[in-house]
């Protein structure tokens, strides 16, 4: 049985997104988008929260060549989770987005349109 993860995130870029081969010659792009959340009626009741986002292919070299630290995004894709052992052998874990769309939200950037669709 297929289960279902969809995620859609709206924030901004913390850094320049990262873009690397793989072995077989294929695009990634990755990038961590700051969300803000807020709780409660009193004010300063807010936290960010830190998500990475993966991207494969033309939305990986898009990503890539257009969007930049502090950017507005808004993102959907699944849910994905990385295991692995760390040096000293102690497993290790984190959840990241498989994106399928980026819109690129805010200000124009490197003549795209406001709110230009990635995907």
């Amino acid at each position: 049985m297929r289960n279902l993860s969809i995620a859609i995130l709206d924030g901004n870029l913390v850094r320049d997104p990262e873009m690397k081969k793989t072995r077989t010659n294929k695009t990634v792009t990755t990038f961590t988008v700051a969300l803000n959340h807020e709780w409660g009626s009193k004010e300063g009741n807010n936290a960010v929260s830190y998500i990475q986002v993966e991207v494969w292919e033309k939305l990986a070299e898009t990503c890539a060549e257009y969007l930049k630290k502090g950017r507005h995004v808004l993102v959907e894709g699944n849910l994905r989770q990385d295991r692995w052992q760390d040096d000293r052998g102690e497993s290790r874990s984190r959840l990241k987005v498989v994106a399928h769309s980026v819109r690129f939200m805010g200000a124009r950037s490197q003549g795209r349109e406001e709110g230009a669709d990635a995907a």
